[in-house]
This record gives structure tokens, C-alpha cells and sequence, in this order.
């Protein structure tokens, strides 16, 4: 499966929801871990609206990148939430067949630098406690533990959730030097 890393995300809304749908519906391993049960076109139309109550869906960003057969990969990114400075990558996920190829990794490069250029000073995420291959990853990436939460309701599935967070420029370098 060949994607296009190097070119430019796209900015999706809530009218590309039948694309982000049909990404989903390719991804069953990660919503049947999460949710217990297969995803829907809801689910893909709240991955624009469901943002927190003290935050619009004006504030998030959604990308959307594309290969040879579609959407591939989507990545959300809520704008100073929790607090100013502090972004919040809310999602990503990238199509089964295009992972472990690096495609990930340079989705999140992408972003980083999109959200960095726009004033981000740190990321945040979180990751389910079952998902110990994202752990994995976000770890790899640099992120480290703020906090654990939950248990978290996902449709018929409860989660504990690990916070990770990740200093972007300055903040990244005064953070490596303590």
C-alpha cells in the first residue's frame, strides 16, 4: 500500500464522514479493543463533534491522509486544550494494511510540526491501557506518563486511560536537560 507521507495532509470536516467511516470499518481491530463492538457512521461524525464540553469543534483540526484506495490514516488535534499551549492529539489512526512501515511515525511528524508552527509549546494524548502496542509507540516517540484515568465507558467496553505528554521546541530541549 503506497502513501503519499511527504505530501501535505488534508483538512477534512464532517462532510468527508463516509471516507472516515470507510477507514474505520478497515480498522476493526482497534475499535473492537476499544468498543467491543464494530464502529458506525456515527462514529465517524462524532470523531467532528465529540470534543469536551468546555472546548467547540471550531478548536479542532482533523487531517486526513490519503493512498492508492482512500483515506488511510486520520489524525484530531484539539488546539490549547487543556490549558493554552498544551494541544491535544484527541485521535489517529492509520489503515492496518500501512502499518509498520514508518507511515505512522511520519503521520505524527506531520503533525507535530503543523501544531508546533501554530503556537503548540506541548502534546498531549492518551492511550488505552489494553492497547500496549500505541503505548509502545507514543513512548518510542518520546512521550512520557502524566497520569493514569479512567475507567472510561467506550460502548460496551470500560478503559483505564495513560496520559502521555511530549514538550515541543524550547520546552522540549529545557525538559531534556533536567
Amino acid at each position: 500500500m503506497m502513501i503519499a507521507t511527504s505530501e501535505p495532509p488534508s483538512v477534512l470536516t464532517e462532510h468527508n464522514a463516509g471516507d472516515v467511516a470507510d477507514l474505520y470499518a478497515r480498522c476493526t481491530d482497534y475499535f473492537m479493543l476499544q468498543d467491543g463492538e464494530p464502529t458506525t457512521l456515527a462514529n465517524a461524525i462524532d470523531l467532528f463533534r465529540g470534543v469536551p464540553d468546555e472546548t467547540s469543534s471550531a478548536d479542532q483540526t482533523v487531517m486526513g491522509w490519503r493512498g492508492e484506495n482512500g483515506l488511510i490514516a486520520v489524525g484530531a488535534i484539539l488546539r490549547d486544550y487543556p490549558s493554552d499551549g498544551v494541544w491535544y492529539l484527541g485521535f489517529m489512526i492509520v489503515d492496518p494494511a500501512a502499518r509498520g512501515q514508518g507511515i505512522g511515525r511520519s503521520i505524527y511528524n506531520t503533525i507535530e510540526q503543523w501544531a508546533a508552527a501554530r503556537g503548540a509549546q506541548e502534546l498531549r494524548l492518551a492511550v488505552l491501557e489494553a492497547n500496549e502496542a500505541a503505548d509502545r509507540f507514543w513512548r518510542s516517540l518520546g512521550y512520557r506518563e502524566l497520569r493514569r484515568v479512567g475507567p472510561n465507558t467506550f460502548k460496551s467496553r470500560s478503559h483505564h486511560r495513560i496520559e502521555l505528554c511530549r514538550p515541543l521546541g524550547s520546552n522540549l530541549a529545557a525538559s531534556l536537560a533536567q
